[in-house]
């Protein structure tokens, strides 16, 4: 049998810690805004249209997890997105994302056509 590995728990339990962290639309809209620019809280309650302690509850969320820092500019707080492998991750959902919602696989066949498995050649 071939050799198989397992990723190491540790590092399983934080990544189930960080696919929870994204699990929230609030905090990939927020994600999603820093990948463009810096924001204060202010601005992002505006765009998006949420209570201003829902914002900064979930930068906090963010901020505890590395993904952004935050600097004061004057009397105001901005916020960074300060790790890009977050936005492969997000990328790679987003673009299943168009798959799921057009009905077809990565393959581009539809969702209901059997997967054919092929195996090693002989």
């Amino acid at each position: 049998m071939d050799s198989i590995n397992l990723i190491h728990p540790a590092k399983l339990d934080e990544a189930v810690k960080i696919a929870r962290l994204l699990g929230n639309k609030t905090r990939i809209q927020i994600l999603y805004l820093l990948e463009q620019r810096q924001f204060n809280v202010s601005e992002l309650q505006e765009i998006l249209q949420v209570e201003q302690s829902a914002i900064s509850h979930q930068l906090k969320e963010l901020r505890d997890y590395q993904l952004i820092s935050q600097k004061r500019v004057g009397k105001s707080i901005y916020y960074q997105l300060t790790d890009p492998h977050i936005l492969n991750t997000m990328d790679s959902i987003l673009a299943h994302t168009e798959h799921v919602l057009a009905g077809r696989r990565h393959d581009g066949k539809p969702v209901d056509q059997e997967v054919q498995l092929n195996d090693a050649e002989e």
